[in-house]
């Protein structure tokens, strides 16, 4: 942290959440680079190793227990961006998990990413979380997405409401000062602020397209030893 001094080479899959955590705060181009790379290893696994290691291009801890971190940021980059390649993603996912996955009875952990080999147990974030983005991620009407960021997901996935006093700088209710202590800033014309998601900051000539250049693509999937 303070010295930029590298600790280790390899990532883990609850990682992946952190794509989402960029959109939420504005930083779309970032998130887009990172989740391109989560998205390479899944195609080459059609699953997230819990570990991968980077400099060797192989997993050092092999279960994927159907976690939704990678799902959860392919969902919130499409709903930031509208670019129906993130719909691919999601398809693509949900395409492995019913290829790998599925059983008589549900769908169970991946013992081994390589393998396929799996384990006798179907963990209850799967059904509240992974189950659910994918199910957001192609249901376009849901209320959701119509309620103007009145919502938000804690990081299990509930879905809570942020309470008005929240969404409105009604500072006096909330923390009353002396008089001139809190001067009200002067209104002004300023574009909304980046930490506001939605399509309408994605040029138009951008959202139909790869949203990383091929060039790119193709160097990230050479990076996770695709080819």
């Amino acid at each position: 942290m303070f010295s930029g001094e590298i600790m280790n080479t390899w990532i883990d899959s609850l990682q992946a959440f952190f794509p989402g955590l960029q959109v939420l705060n504005g930083d779309i181009d970032d998130a887009i680079c990172l989740h391109a790379f989560y998205y390479a290893i899944w195609k080459r696994f059609g699953a997230l190793p819990e570990r991968y290691n980077w400099q060797l291009k192989a997993p050092d801890v092999l279960f994927y227990p159907l976690r939704p971190e990678l799902v959860e940021s392919t969902y919130l980059l499409y709903q930031a961006t509208k670019n129906p390649f993130y719909l691919h993603v999601g398809m693509d996912i949900l395409q492995s998990l019913e290829k790998n996955a599925k059983v008589r009875c549900g769908y169970a952990t991946l013992h081994h990413v390589v393998e396929k080999s799996k384990e006798d147990r179907m963990e209850s974030f799967f059904l509240s979380e992974t189950c659910k983005y994918l199910y957001l991620l192609f249901d376009e009407n849901n209320p959701l997405h119509q309620s103007d960021n009145k919502y938000i997901f804690t990081t299990e996935g509930h879905v809570v409401p942020i309470d008005k006093r929240f969404r409105e700088k009604q500072w006096n209710d909330l923390s009353p000062c002396e008089e001139g202590v809190l001067a009200e800033p002067e209104p002004n014309n300023q574009l909304p602020p980046s930490n506001i998601s939605n399509c309408n900051r994605i040029p138009e000539e951008r959202r139909y397209a790869l949203p990383l250049k091929s060039v790119y693509m193709r160097q990230i999937d050479h990076m996770v030893g695709l080819f």
